[in-house]
């Protein structure tokens, strides 16, 4: 069927088999096709929280549009949060409705991914941000100030400083801005100090920050790197005290706020004229590392995991990572540049504890 025949077919069965009611245009307001149509039962109270309602059996079920497999028509889809309903009658008559030409697809109850909510413990690899701005990056992990003796977190310039532009003693909250993060509420630490990026060809170490930890109301777990599941469990346990030097050919892992847990291998080390838009200008790099996906389709990373620790299969710490592109490496999904770990404790007068 056409796309639009497909549209049309979302609002029959949302009218009349699911029994939602369409809600009416209001003006200023723009509801993309096929309409909005509610649920009544979800309509059954006023309360500023939401509550459970009663039961109907078409919770669950999403339906959108799908490619006809080998054509440039479309299809139905029907997508099924609950494995229970994959053939319940709902989903059967959906099925009828498009005389055949849908796609049932088990999806799963969708969640936010962990690295992206509150944490209690902090846990590496959680989102963080300043609380000026409207972005998260990655906490990397905890470390002390070699001056002062406070421990404090690790992340990119980017993340923490804004590229040179957050002032010193901003608070930083988890989980960050673009993730819901409250200002006050989830202040976890103060930008203490950066190294300032430098541009026009200047070779630059590191794209690094440190803020130390404020008083907060949260347990921390210090050694942990967790998994990609929606309930974390410990993947590796880490070393602070057995950093190792990036070698080509290493296995190399990390946990960060969009990926979540994910595998690589060094590709090169030592890399210079390294050259990084970071959002306001091209910055170089020098002594750089990269690293490729060690299991294609899945990216070592994306935008969201800068900040990221990067350690080996024994969780002793390799590199910071800060930067990332889109296509190249293994599988044509992204290269990742990193900071030795060693540069960038050196660098930040810190020590990984």
């Amino acid at each position: 069927m056409k796309v639009d025949s497909a549209l049309e077919l979302q609002a029959r069965i949302f009218s009349q088999i699911f029994e939602f009611v369409e809600a009416p245009v209001v003006a200023g307001m723009e509801y993309p096709s096929p309409g909005l149509f509610l649920d009544p039962a979800l309509l059954e109270t006023k309360a500023a929280r939401p509550r459970k309602p009663r039961h109907r059996a078409v919770e669950d079920i999403a339906l959108g549009i799908t490619a006809d497999e080998g054509r440039d028509d479309a299809r139905l889809a029907i997508l099924v949060q609950d494995r229970r309903k994959v053939n319940c009658s709902m989903v059967e008559q959906a099925v009828e409705a498009a005389r055949g030409e849908a796609e049932v697809l088990y999806i799963g109850r969708q969640k936010p991914l962990w690295t992206m909510v509150r944490n209690d413990p902090l846990r590496l690899g959680c989102s963080i941000s300043p609380t000026t701005v409207r972005y998260a990056g990655t906490f990397g992990c905890f470390c002390r100030d070699n001056e002062s003796g406070s421990v404090g977190i690790l992340s990119n310039n980017h993340v923490l400083a804004d590229v040179n532009s957050t002032p010193v003693s901003t608070r930083i909250m988890q989980p960050g801005a673009r993730d819901g993060g409250r200002p006050g509420q989830d202040d976890i630490a103060e930008l203490t100090r950066f190294v300032p990026i430098q541009f026009g060809g200047f070779p630059n170490p590191v794209d690094a920050a440190f803020a130390t930890l404020i008083g907060h109301d949260r347990a921390e777990d210090r050694a942990t790197l967790f998994d990609s599941a929606d309930e974390p469990q410990p993947a590796v346990t880490l070393q602070p005290a057995s950093p190792v030097d990036a070698m080509p050919g290493m296995t190399v892992l990390k946990t960060g706020r969009t990926t979540r847990h994910t595998g690589g291998l060094v590709r090169a080390v030592n890399v210079n004229n390294f050259l990084v838009d970071v959002g306001v200008g091209v910055a170089r790099f020098d002594n750089q590392i990269v690293i490729e996906t060690a299991a294609p389709p899945q990216p070592f990373g994306r935008p969201g995991d800068s900040g990221s620790l990067i350690v080996d299969e024994e969780g002793r710490p390799v590199a910071l990572l800060f930067a990332g592109s889109a296509s190249g490496g293994a599988g044509n999904v992204g290269i990742t540049g990193a900071n030795p770990i060693s540069s960038v404790t050196a660098q930040l007068g810190v020590t990984l504890v």
